[in-house]
């Protein structure tokens, strides 16, 4: 009991530090929730989506790009063995390209839609239903063409040897560009672009420090996992990427709505009012 109130007092003392005020407003939208969320729904998403590039792509093609994954990831042995089970050409090509193409569509707007609502709920802002549904749509459309931008500018970085500060200062900027007007989407044009800079450069900026860490922590885990569990072993690796990815998303979204100075959601509202009574209170 005596340390829960120090550490009220200690909260109390330092509300309106951006540490608290971060804190309070991730508690608040269950940050760490929203953040499993995401990274399941991108979870969901990859599968098909390997399923689909199996599916289509000739097998002179599919090789060398298996070779190509394999190499950029560091993998060996049994690591090598499970990611070749991901793009393994199966029967009923023309069957899974189309259940591929449905689970992937699905599975792209099911995370528009859960990042539309941490966003909302991050800036404090109401749902809005199925009005918000075409922003979410061309939002996911501006989102998968980004994506898809930045995959190819990792792979032309990659061709470059050297100059890694570099590398990242211009994922970190690409990264930024794609991310601006993707929030502004998914909040329906209610928030300006300004305070919306903040959120984007942190997004851009953790993802490209994030992909650059990954290249040294991602090969070992998986081969790791894979040695151990074989194929669930790879997506398990990948699913604790994921979560950090999530987790990155969230944090930005909280922590440029703070640097912004919007109002936070009414949960949050009502925590603060309960700290404010409290202290007069106390007083």
């Amino acid at each position: 009991m005596a340390r829960d109130a120090r550490l009220s007092r200690a909260l109390e003392r330092y509300e309106d530090t951006l540490v608290v005020r971060v804190m309070r407003r991730m508690i608040a939208i269950n940050g760490y929730d929203r953040a499993l969320a995401l990274s399941a729904q991108a979870f969901v998403g990859l599968i098909p989506t390997l399923a689909i590039v199996a599916a289509v792509l000739p097998e002179g093609l599919r090789q060398p790009g298996l070779a190509a994954l394999v190499e950029g990831l560091g993998l060996s042995g049994e690591a090598t063995s499970a990611t070749a089970a991901l793009v393994h050409r199966p029967p009923g090509v023309d069957t899974l390209t189309v259940l591929g193409s449905v689970l992937l569509v699905v599975s792209v707007l099911g995370f528009t839609r859960a990042l539309q609502r941490t966003y909302l709920s991050a800036w404090g802002l109401p749902s809005t239903g199925l009005r918000g549904l075409g922003g979410g749509l061309l939002a996911a459309t501006a989102l998968v063409g980004g994506l898809g931008g930045l995959a190819l500018l990792v792979l032309v970085l990659a061709l470059v040897k050297g100059y890694v500060l570099i590398k990242l200062v211009v994922h970190a900027v690409a990264a930024t560009l794609l991310w601006w007007p993707v929030q502004r989407l998914l909040l329906g044009g209610r928030v300006g672009w300004r305070p919306l800079l903040p959120a984007a450069a942190l997004t851009g900026s953790g993802q490209a420090v994030v992909l650059v860490l990954s290249g040294t922590y991602l090969p070992a885990a998986i081969s790791r996992e894979a040695t151990r569990y074989g194929l669930i072993g790879v997506a398990v690796a990948l699913v604790s990427w994921l979560v950090v990815l999530g987790l990155l998303l969230v944090f930005s979204a909280v922590l440029g709505a703070e640097l912004a100075g919007r109002d936070g959601s009414p949960s949050l509202a009502r925590a603060r009012n309960t700290g404010s009574r409290t202290r007069r209170a106390s007083g």
